[in-house]
């Protein structure tokens, strides 16, 4: 069963690492703002870990197994790597990706349809 693969465990469990140290990233910022860290502000935190986990997770399961074939260094051609800065960096990136997935889309649909 491919759920349970040690491989595939391994890098989930990578991705949410890197959502922890995100998070732990976020709550740091939050107190060293100066000011009192209320319920509303650890709310947020737990919330922006949360979706960095879940969209960590959802990066790693698609993307992770694949880009190790492109990175030219041998030493980091590592799935965990790319799972543990999917967790990290995923959340705060995703936006990014929506207008160049859009631009891909549109053009897979012009080549099926026939340009028209």
């Amino acid at each position: 069963m491919p759920w349970r693969d040690p491989d595939l465990i391994g890098r989930y469990c990578m991705a949410v690492g890197g959502a922890c140290l995100y998070g732990l990233y976020l709550f740091a910022i939050r107190l060293r703002s100066g000011s009192a860290v209320s319920f509303r502000d650890a709310l947020g935190v737990l919330v922006n870990f949360a979706c960095a986990a879940a969209a960590g997770l959802i990066l790693t399961a698609v993307f992770a197994g694949r880009l190790v074939t492109l990175i030219p260094w041998p030493s980091l051609q590592d799935a965990g790597l790319i799972a543990f800065a999917f967790g990290v960096f995923g959340w705060e990136l995703l936006p990014l990706m929506f207008p160049k997935a859009l631009r891909w889309a549109e053009h897979q649909a012009d080549k099926l349809g026939g340009g028209e």
